[in-house]
């Protein structure tokens, strides 16, 4: 299946256009030169204004600029605005010069990333471990920016200085990899890289370089890529985010490689993805990570719901995918994520981007704001938000073909003239395609059915009943077209349902492809607008009980639902009796929200109440002490407390969950501002084998402890000596932990400051 370019498409007035009219507005209240100023001042220029704070002057700084790069070039062909492309005139110049400055070809804002990057020539396999740190975070991840925005900038607008650039630094970079050994580069790929090699990919199949496609392939990780080769999921445990971009370089290389291992691993990948770690909105993973399969309890229970980079990334893999073997699947999914999670991502009033959206009953999300908020999910949400035209329209073995039903006008020379898609799906189940031609012309039209439909109601060409084939998810109608012929039928929005992946009694409700959600009250709606701190994004107010929330009898959805008006539904509880008005979690914002219902059949109600209660007992009294905590072994978690350790390396269990030991020491900063902490909870992990370790809080002692041997998890508290608590002190604690007597520390998984 192959897009149409975003500039031959005009989406007209609907949900689409109002998205994309919102996020021109958000991208134009960004300052360039802010975003700017990291490149400027490691070039060692002197910038035009004060950088950006956040994640822009933390370590991470530089990578929002190349997302807005890409933003503006997907801006300019889809609005046909003028401002996008001035702005990236002026950044694209002021990357070159930076890049002319410094000399090398090297152009980037992160932290002393020139120096940085310039150990790993010839420096093993050491030099290539410690290249992520609290200083500068992920430094690859945050250089792809910057690479994937240049090429964009080339691949959307043909801007030859903005691809004359991307090659200087690809060459800046195949001059130090030429230095390093096999064992090196692998050892350096172990610390999130984005899509190098989907951006070297790229850069192959635009300046036909082998050294490109070469390059390519040595960013494929083998510890993600060798399981995939296998058809093994192994990615229990991992970072999402940051194996997600890896696949779609996957699929990249492929093209430009001819590789079909390649292509299967991403497909692979897609496949374990969508169909056994996504949940209703289309997104996945639960603070940032593959969480078992088996397993969904955290992504009802956990505040940090699935991350929006990740579903931006995987609708890219898809995309990716389906230009090479579309499958009805694609599409599905496609439809399914830009509906229920990209589109409810964006805040339809002031353009905030969402960072994680909870599955948790009766909680909320929070939004950015264009001067505060530097997330990786603005820097991929501006681009989202950007580009739903290109999903609409596609062409597919010779076929016209329609992919999702959105009001949109189609330039499509090939096929003799414009296109004219109107409806107001899926608030109405009525299309309509009218055909303006250049004379008469013979091809195929190949009209999606959605999985989730019972095909294409009342289908007709010019009033008239019509003849069709019909293909995997399509139908076909193959004629001789003239201008003015108008092709209509209805998509009956059924009702359905789904419970989590694992099959446990938690349910989401649909009407064709929209999730339907509750709005539950606008209570404790903390950080609603996160300020620029670095937890801003986390929805941190309090969590509400699960025991307060409807019980809704097992019966087939069209038992339970009431249609009142289009997209207006009632959803009858059982427990307690009664309805929740239910409508598309895209219009739901500013409030807590209820997506997944707890379901059981009508003689289990008793027994479903109870098992909720127990759920609050163990997390609502520890969530309401916690004033401060971190979860080791996960990237956010720790980035967000400055980790910093020596001769540390992450544990994960079957489940997996995450855990962090160290042969020396290790550290977080931990932040008491109001000065509440009485308890610092620590969670071990015994494997079996000799540990110990020092906890010092603030510099104060807390405990020595020494284990022979034991398996398994548990909780220590040590309570805060009255230096600690009585006396002035700062409200950021730095947590030490130190191994002793020449044993590992244990495994450590939380830590927790409680009231």
């Amino acid at each position: 299946m192959k897009a149409f370019p975003l500039s031959r498409v005009t989406l007209l007035d609907g949900l689409f256009a109002r998205a994309v009219r919102t996020d021109l507005d958000y991208v134009l209240a960004m300052d360039p030169d802010r975003l700017l100023a990291p490149f400027l001042r490691e070039a060692g220029l002197e910038p035009r204004a004060a950088s950006y704070g956040n994640w822009e002057d933390s370590g991470l700084d530089g990578h929002i600029g190349g997302h807005y790069l890409s933003a503006l070039a997907r801006l300019s062909v889809a609005t046909g605005k003028p401002e996008p492309r001035r702005r990236l005139e002026h950044m694209v110049a002021e990357l070159e010069r930076a890049q002319a400055h410094l000399g090398t070809g090297y152009i980037g804002g992160i932290p002393d990333g020139a120096a940085l990057f310039e150990r790993l020539r010839r420096g093993g396999v050491e030099a290539a471990r410690s290249l992520g740190s609290s200083d500068h975070w992920v430094p690859w991840y945050n250089l792809h920016k910057t690479f994937a925005g240049l090429i964009d900038a080339h691949r959307l607008l043909g801007h030859e200085r903005a691809l004359a650039v991307a090659v200087r630094l690809a060459d800046w970079w195949l001059d130090i990899a030429e230095t390093m050994g096999d064992d090196a580069f692998e050892a350096m790929l172990d610390t999130e890289f984005g899509g190098m090699n989907e951006a070297f990919a790229d850069l192959a199949a635009i300046t036909g370089r082998t050294d490109h496609a070469d390059a390519a392939l040595r960013f494929s990780h083998r510890a993600i890529l060798d399981p995939l080769l296998e058809r093994r999921d192994d990615l229990t445990g991992r970072h999402a985010n940051t194996q997600i971009p890896k696949a779609v370089g996957y699929a990249a290389t492929a093209a430009v490689r001819g590789d079909r291992g390649l292509l299967d691993a991403a497909s692979f990948f897609w496949h374990q993805v969508v169909e056994h770690r996504t949940v209703a909105i289309g997104g996945n993973s639960v603070r940032e990570h593959f969480h078992s399969a088996d397993d969904f309890s955290a992504m009802i229970e956990d505040r940090e719901g699935p991350e929006t980079c990740n579903t931006y990334n995987m609708l890219r893999l898809t995309q990716r995918l389906a230009e090479t073997a579309l499958e009805p699947a694609h599409l599905d999914f496609v439809e399914r994520a830009i509906y229920n999670h990209q589109l409810a991502s964006q805040h339809p009033g002031h353009g905030g981007l969402v960072y994680f959206t909870p599955m948790r009953p009766r909680h909320y999300r929070v939004y950015s704001q264009p001067s505060l908020g530097m997330w990786c999910c603005v820097g991929t949400g501006i681009e989202s938000q950007a580009e739903y035209g290109k999903w609409i329209f596609g062409e597919h073995d010779g076929a016209l073909a329609v992919n999702l039903y959105a009001a949109a006008l189609l330039d499509a020379p090939e096929f003799g003239g414009r296109v004219h898609l109107e409806t107001d799906f899926p608030a109405d189940e009525h299309v309509q395609l009218t055909f303006d031609l250049d004379g008469y012309r013979s091809f195929k039209l190949r009209l999606r059915v959605p999985g989730w439909s019972d095909g294409l109601a009342d289908l007709t060409v010019n009033g008239e009943a019509v003849s069709s084939q019909t293909a995997p998810g399509a139908v076909i109608i193959d004629r001789v077209w003239r201008s003015g012929d108008a092709v209509a039928f209805r998509i009956p929005l059924r009702l359905s349902a789904e419970r989590l992946p694992d099959g446990s009694p938690w349910q989401a409700y649909f009407a064709g492809p929209v999730l339907l959600a509750a709005r539950t009250g606008e209570e404790h709606l903390g950080g609603l607008l996160a300020d620029d701190s670095r937890m801003g994004h986390v929805a941190g107010g309090p969590l509400l009980r699960f025991a307060d929330v409807p019980i809704v009898e097992d019966l087939p959805p069209e038992e339970v639902l009431t249609r009142e008006a289009p997209l207006r539904f009632r959803l009858a509880t059982t427990e307690p009796a009664g309805e929740a008005e239910v409508v598309p979690f895209y219009e739901v914002h500013d409030c807590r929200y209820t997506v997944y219902w707890p379901v059981a059949g009508k003689r289990r109600v008793e027994e479903r109440r109870a098992a909720l209660t127990d759920i609050d007992l163990g997390t609502l009294v520890l969530d309401a002490r916690t004033v401060d905590k971190v979860a080791f072994g996960e990237q956010q978690p720790e980035s967000d407390h400055g980790f910093r350790g020596e001769t540390t390396e992450v544990a994960v269990d079957e489940a997996g969950e995450r855990a962090r030991r160290t042969m020396a020491d290790m550290s977080v900063i931990l932040d008491d501002s109001g000065h509440q902490g009485r308890l610092l909870r620590v969670g071990y992990r015994l494997e079996g084998k000799p540990c110990s370790v020092a906890v010092h809080l603030a510099g104060v002692l807390l405990a020595e402890e020494h284990w022979e041997e034991g398996r398994g998890s548990f909780d220590s508290d040590y309570g805060l000596p009255g230096e600690l608590t009585t006396e002035p002190r700062a409200g950021a604690l730095e947590l030490k932990f130190t191994a002793l007597d020449g044993n590992p520390t244990p495994a450590i998984a939380t830590v927790r400051l409680m009231r």
